[in-house]
């Protein structure tokens, strides 16, 4: 719908029908034996109808146009996603066609790629835009809340072993002995074991059990959420005394030291990324943003009722 609004505008304002013109002076689009209807008469039944949908589209795709020029990850993701909704038809079991009008209420694959591409550039600017806006402020208080320094650590991992077509009770059977291991473990550091070569035992973490379980320096991203947190709770030299569970399977973690924290103007861009990330998702700032766009290339309205639409829906 939004290439024909577009394309009815442009009759209007441009060309006319095949510049055939009523007694008025207007731009006919049909004509009948007595009377016609002219592109006036279109464009204005056609505003009331879906003015208000589309015309922040086509005020955002001639902005972000401006903005961002098409790169090769915008391509290749736009492309990924059109792959990815044409093996969801399929695998539903209806045409790619049938699937975008049901899913999208689009006509055709160009359609989608137009809809896909003023999506991504959306998404582009308001992320742009909350990393601009990040203040001091919020760069001071997770710094103070959110940062440290590196861990050096070792861990034990055991992981529960069960197939995704198991049964819940099979799973839940293979979660406590999994959980169960890693207790007995914790029983054989309070009695004296060495924790490295419980490692090189126990740990099915290929990558480190060899190595007695040395994770070296961990922070933020080299390793489960959960198991990060509780060697920040620990003691230098001291281990976890109870598993620690993720989305991995359970941690005995051994935490060796732990440095200083970098200078916030070392980590500011991180911080800078995350504060931005957690401002996107909050209820409409998304809205706010794009409002923001438009402002800023200071729009203003010539027909006055798409206008009313627009700030009714803004």
């Amino acid at each position: 719908m939004k290439k024909l609004l577009i394309l009815i505008a442009c009759l209007f304002l441009i060309t006319g029908c095949k510049d055939v013109k009523l007694a008025n002076g207007e731009n006919a689009v049909v004509t009948f034996k007595e009377g016609a209807i002219s592109s006036q008469d279109l464009y204005d039944a056609l505003k009331k109808q879906y003015g208000g949908i589309e015309i922040a589209n086509v005020i955002d795709k001639y902005l972000l146009t401006k903005t961002y020029e098409t790169d090769e990850e915008e391509t290749k993701t736009i492309e990924q996603q059109i792959k990815s909704i044409k093996e969801n038809a399929k695998n539903s079991g209806t045409t790619f066609k049938n699937y975008l009008n049901l899913y999208y209420g689009l006509s055709d694959e160009d359609a989608l790629k137009e809809y896909l591409t003023l999506n991504y550039k959306r998404t582009k600017y308001v992320e742009d835009y909350a990393k601009e806006n990040v203040s001091d402020k919020q760069l001071k208080e997770y710094y103070e809340s959110y940062i440290y320094g590196d861990v050096e650590a070792s861990q034990i991992l055991i992981t529960v072993d069960v197939k995704e077509s198991a049964t819940d009770e099979e799973k839940s059977e293979a979660e406590n002995k999994a959980l169960e291991s890693a207790k007995n473990i914790i029983k054989e550091l309070k009695d004296g074991a060495d924790f490295a070569e419980l490692a090189k035992k126990y740990s099915k973490d290929e990558a480190t059990k060899s190595n007695g379980g040395s994770l070296g320096k961990v922070n933020d991203g080299d390793i489960a959420e959960e198991a990060l947190e509780a060697l920040r709770n620990l003691k230098d030299g001291t281990y976890t005394t109870t598993p620690v569970k993720s989305s991995y399977g359970y941690h005995i973690l051994y935490r060796t030291g732990m440095d200083e924290k970098k200078p916030l103007e070392d980590v500011k861009e991180k911080i800078i990324e995350k504060v931005a990330k957690e401002m996107t998702q909050e209820d409409g700032f998304a809205a706010k943003a794009l409002v923001a766009l438009r402002e800023k290339n200071e729009m203003k309205f010539i027909d006055t009722y798409l206008e009313e639409q627009y700030n009714s829906g803004k």
